[in-house]
């Protein structure tokens, strides 16, 4: 209990030795901090579009998730489109073309 103070002490050294810190640059603009945070190269961002998903008249099975069309399984749902399936409704939404259903019927060959 003798070095109870002591140890108090010791605590407070690092903040006491602590060098001011020297005031930073003025905050950045909103230009200068979208620039920024722009993509840079080599980056995913540009590799995907970003597509709107149009409500259409194709069901779904009320799972979650992307899957390609099939006309043979139901008329609304093209073979070359991939879709949104909407879990609550069971409502497919269309993000249109997609190569690799149309060459594989598959989100990926």
């Amino acid at each position: 209990m003798k070095y109870t103070a002591i140890l108090a002490l010791l605590a407070l050294v690092p903040a006491a030795l602590a060098e001011p810190v020297e005031p930073g640059p003025a905050p950045e603009s909103l230009e200068a901090r979208a620039a920024a945070a722009a993509p840079m190269e080599g980056s995913f961002e540009g590799l995907f579009e970003k597509r709107a998903c149009k409500a259409t008249k194709c069901i779904c099975n009320k799972h979650q998730g992307q899957f390609c069309g099939n006309t043979k399984i139901n008329k609304y749902c093209l073979d070359d489109h991939v879709y949104e399936c909407n879990r609550d409704t069971g409502k497919a939404c269309d993000y249109g073309y997609r190569t690799s259903c149309d060459k594989c019927g598959k989100l990926s060959c």
